[in-house]
């Protein structure tokens, strides 16, 4: 008798989750799908906000209300977001009920370039990046004869200057010139020549005692130039 019970048992709830499942791919086949939510991680950047993807979503011809939940494919509506040039990640979840939520993390651009034939950030991979219509963060600008080839350069210099305060301010413009790199200072009128980014690091630390010890008896205004492209030596040119 207990065992007649046992199956019969098992034979109720296998019964019950055939229901289930009926019902479950019942109402998925008539039930439509709507979007929910549109969620932006916090950053500290704007180029991506809720009507900028609602945009995205309709020049991509991305209907909600007209697509059936059994057909909803979550996976291509990620890859479809991610193809925005200023979307770094996407998430997109779908409740039972046929609800979207997406959530959205944004690219973050280190550096602005300028070249002689571009306009276009670098991202914080060094990758390029294109300009936002509605947005404009306060970056370095890398300006002259640039090319992909001085991406890597530019990306390790912006990095190592982002680790100070200090540099971090102090610097505003990267210059490429003949085969010569000049930095452009905020406080102080002079050209900066490091050569290349080669051996930065110590560069930087010269520039520094320098700025520290010579500056203040010297005089901000006094030098037009200094040249920091030979090994341990700061050479300086009057106006």
């Amino acid at each position: 008798m207990k065992k007649v019970l046992v199956i019969f048992k098992w034979m109720l709830a296998v019964a019950l989750l055939v229901v289930l499942l009926v019902f479950t791919n019942t109402r998925q086949a008539t039930q439509k799908i709507s979007l929910n939510e549109i969620k932006i991680k916090e950053s500290a950047d704007d180029f991506v906000n809720k009507q900028i993807v609602l945009n995205y979503l309709n020049e991509k011809s991305t209907l909600f209300d007209s697509v059936l939940m059994i057909d909803f494919n979550k996976e291509k509506l990620e890859n479809l977001l991610a193809s925005h040039p200023v979307i770094k990640e996407v998430e997109v979840f779908a409740s039972q009920k046929g609800g979207v939520a997406i959530l959205i993390e944004q690219k973050k651009a280190i550096a602005r370039v300028k070249s002689n034939t571009e306009d276009y950030y670098l991202d914080e991979f060094g990758k390029k990046m294109q300009l936002c219509d509605h947005y404009t963060p306060k970056l370095v600008v890398a300006t002259g004869n640039i090319s992909a080839k001085n991406h890597a350069g530019i990306y390790e210099f912006i990095k190592e200057i982002n680790k100070s305060d200090f540099w971090s301010a102090q610097i505003t413009q990267i210059h490429f010139e003949n085969h010569d790199i000049l930095l452009i200072p905020r406080v102080g009128n002079q050209k900066i020549n490091i050569g290349s980014f080669e051996n930065i690091v110590e560069k930087l630390d010269n520039l520094y005692q320098f700025y520290k010890v010579a500056m203040p008896v010297k005089g901000w205004q006094t030098y037009s130039d200094i040249n920091l492209k030979f090994n341990n030596q700061i050479v300086c040119a009057r106006k």
